[in-house]
């Protein structure tokens, strides 16, 4: 039997390996697994000179995948570092420490990699068509790269499908009231801004089945041209995890970064209710912060009496994930109560090791995900004495046994295998659409 051909497609993604940033891990998970359901990814990339790297995960990628980290532009570059060693001199006002912040596109329209589209698109329409792209595929958060996408697409004539990993207009920082002039003339543009990607797409995907409902629901005219793959796990990519010595203390364990909508104020709470009521002192009990943590944050944890508690370690390579997961009693991750639409892509981590799980979201989806094992809990966010039991549960177990949980094999339909199978569907769906339409 003749094997299928191998089809090549132009992967637009500015976040990408050997960044280290949560938007690139989605794709490189993808990427890896890709080329045995018969799809080349050509990645188009942007990485800036000063963002962290992990060049591990450029070893991890196959060699059927080929990366070209040339979507920045080196003008604009050079102006931009230019500027920013003009503003490194000026004196900084003093201002009130906050947590950090993520995408919130009703408060900003750009993102960093904004000014370099134009080369960008250059480059995309140059690479795809060296490379014989059969597709173009955007990995959007940055969103500047969807008119990028539909450029390649109106050159080449090819299809283009949209991988919006989050909402855009309908991000959850755009549910409350406006707040001045400025953010209503933002919520007025966005969408229309949006419906016109959505419109030129020939395939959508979100990464919840909540949020292609919602996406749906506003924009009807997807329903026949939308998905949504999961976020996922890809255990290849950890070194295998040696058994663990068990832990003097009990051990709460936080991936990734503390910011504005997983802050410091709500686990920060939950660990004072449960310090107080079951009348622990440092060393019975660890939240270890494993990520970036501001200034705003630690002010939070001292202010609540918790340093003591607190042990806060640096970003680590993902290959080093599951190892730190299993040295843990229970992994935490948290949203604050108005996000609905999103999952945190650390939960696909966690799964993977098989540890035990308390997610604090208001986004019930979070329940199928951890069904698989009976003591992992979602709680919502406004419930700090929920929050508390939870963990108090974890506690009284370590208390019995002094031994660590036992890790309970991962759902495989939340593997990047299975994540990959589908999104191959999706490209032999356009792809065949595209050839069709060329033949009729």
């Amino acid at each position: 039997m003749e094997a299928a051909p191998v089809r090549p497609f132009l992967l637009i993604s500015p976040a990408f390996a050997p960044q280290t940033s949560v938007g690139a891990f989605r794709w490189v998970k993808l990427a890896r697994h890709l080329p045995r359901h018969g799809f080349r990814p050509v990645v188009l990339s942007g990485t800036f000179p000063g963002d962290p790297r992990d060049d591990g995960l450029l070893a991890a990628l196959p060699p059927e995948v080929e990366v070209v980290d040339g979507y920045l532009d080196p003008a604009v570059l050079a102006a931009g570092a230019a500027l920013s060693a003009v503003r490194a001199r000026l004196p900084r006002p003093p201002g009130r420490a906050g947590p950090l912040v993520g995408l919130r596109p009703f408060q900003a329209l750009t993102d960093r990699w904004i000014a370099h589209a134009p080369h960008g698109a250059r480059a995309a329409v140059a690479l795809a068509r060296r490379a014989g792209a059969r597709a173009v595929v955007v990995s959007a958060g940055p969103y500047s790269a969807c008119p990028v996408g539909l450029h390649v697409k109106r050159a080449l004539g090819v299809p283009l499908v949209l991988d919006l990993r989050d909402p855009y207009s309908l991000h959850e920082t755009g549910s409350g009231p406006p707040s001045g002039l400025a953010e209503r003339a933002r919520r007025a543009l966005v969408p229309r801004i949006e419906r016109r990607w959505l419109d030129g797409a020939d395939h959508v995907i979100l990464n919840t089945r909540g949020a292609l409902e919602a996406y749906r629901a506003r924009f009807p005219g997807l329903s026949a041209k939308s998905s949504f793959v999961r976020n996922h796990f890809d255990r290849s990519l950890y070194a295998p995890a040696p058994a663990p010595e068990p832990p003097r203390s009990f051990v709460i364990l936080h991936l990734g970064t503390l910011r504005e909508e997983a802050s410091a104020d709500l686990v920060g709470a939950a660990l004072r209710r449960l310090i107080d009521r079951e009348r622990l002192a440092p060393g019975d009990v660890v939240l270890r912060q494993i990520g970036r943590m501001s200034d705003y944050d630690r002010g939070c944890f001292e202010r609540l009496g918790l340093t003591p508690f607190v042990e806060a370690l640096p970003s680590i390579p993902q290959r080093e994930v599951l190892g730190a997961l299993r040295r843990a009693h229970v992994l935490f991750t948290m949203f604050g109560p108005h996000v609905v639409l999103r999952i945190s892509a650390k939960t696909y981590d966690y799964i993977a090791s098989g540890m035990p799980i308390v997610s604090v979201t208001a986004n019930r989806e979070v329940d199928e995900l951890l069904a698989y094992r009976s003591d992992s809990a979602r709680v919502d966010p406004g419930d700090i004495d929920g929050i508390a039991a939870a963990l108090a549960r974890h506690l009284a177990r370590f208390r019995a046994t002094g031994a660590l949980p036992a890790p309970a094999a991962p759902p495989p339909e939340l593997s990047s295998e299975a994540a990959a199978a589908r999104i191959a569907g999706i490209l032999d769906g356009v792809i065949r659409g595209a050839d069709g339409g060329a033949a009729g």
